[in-house]
């Protein structure tokens, strides 16, 4: 006996996890590499692996880009092997191409995952193997460029189809054409802010307090300062950063009784002549809108901040310089 709503919820489960191990495997291979992935997002159809910064070598990208299609045909070619030798029952699953056995549904379900990844557009991870393949003969925006115009085209074109043949090849065309023009857009923007460095655009301490300081004074140095987050010091040492989250998750009331020093403290700090790329990851992973700027030879001493405000003034620099 078969019961339709059970085999589709377990096949939907299944399918998440399927997608999961194929964005794992660029994970993995990333890691190998001393790639920091910051997260993995997701989707029904596939998913995404926001890495710290995007190889140097297009032969590790297309090292990582491939590793979740293979991932998904081994797991497609295991399942199809099971399948021939035990038969499971399932009643039919709409719009997935499906036999009577639920082994070899998932073994399509797989191969099917792999072949869509592998299509050369973005932002699929075909496109991030066709951009490496350019990228060895081309300058990289360029590259980028080319892979994330095939992308728009293909969703453009599945989203016209889909308007005669199924609603979920328009929302699966949108979807490409949305995650092409935001791959094109992040590229050219990190690669433009690798030009600008740290010095460059720093920006003169404004929210500096002692550890001692109430947080309802704080709150008004920050906002005399126009800053999210204040810096802490002791003797003009830093100590490192209060951001606002943390002191607007304290009870009103409360404000004028607790110190800077009882909330967490983030130890984070950039280099004058460090790229502006690296102050935007840090701003990026630890959620603050500032990060003090200090000497390498006095790492200890902050003699300015980076902020929102400086990567703007870092891409206009950028975009003058190219």
């Amino acid at each position: 006996m078969s019961y339709p709503q059970l085999d589709s919820f377990a096949f939907i489960l299944l399918l998440f996890v399927f997608v999961a191990v194929h964005e794992l495997s660029h994970s993995l291979v990333a890691r190998h590499y001393n790639i920091r992935v910051r997260k993995i997002v997701l989707y029904p159809i596939g998913g995404v692996s926001e890495i710290e910064e995007i190889p140097e070598k297009p032969s590790v990208e297309w090292r990582m880009a491939v590793a979740g299609p293979l991932a998904s045909f081994l797991i497609g070619l295991a399942l199809f092997g099971a399948g021939q030798v035990i038969t499971v029952e399932a009643a039919p699953i709409p719009v997935i191409i499906t036999t009577r056995n639920f082994l070899l549904n998932l073994a399509q379900v797989n191969v099917l995952l792999g072949a869509f990844n592998l299509i050369p557009a973005f932002p699929m991870d075909g496109g991030r193997v066709f951009r490496a393949l350019l990228a060895e003969r081309l300058k990289f925006t360029d590259a980028t460029k080319y892979a994330a115009f095939i992308g728009k085209l293909l969703g453009v074109v599945i989203s016209v189809l889909g308007i005669w043949y199924n609603i979920w090849l328009v929302i699966i065309g949108v979807f490409i054409y949305i995650g092409a023009t935001e791959e094109a857009e992040s590229t050219i923007v990190s690669t433009t802010l690798a030009r600008v460095r740290v010095k460059d655009v720093i920006l003169p301490l404004a929210a500096v307090a002692s550890p001692q300081t109430t947080l309802a004074d704080a709150l008004e140095i920050m906002f005399k300062a126009r800053s999210h987050d204040i810096l802490i010091e002791i003797d003009g040492n830093l100590q490192g950063i209060v951001t606002w989250s943390e002191i607007v998750k304290i009870n009103p009331e409360r404000r004028s009784s607790l110190l800077l020093q009882q909330l967490p403290v983030k130890q984070v700090s950039t280099f004058l002549d460090d790229p502006i790329l690296e102050a935007y990851k840090i701003m990026t992973r630890e959620k603050i809108d500032v990060v003090p700027v200090v000497e390498k030879e006095a790492p200890a001493k902050a003699v300015g901040v980076v902020t929102n405000q400086s990567i703007a003034y870092a891409y206009e620099k950028a975009r003058r310089l190219r």
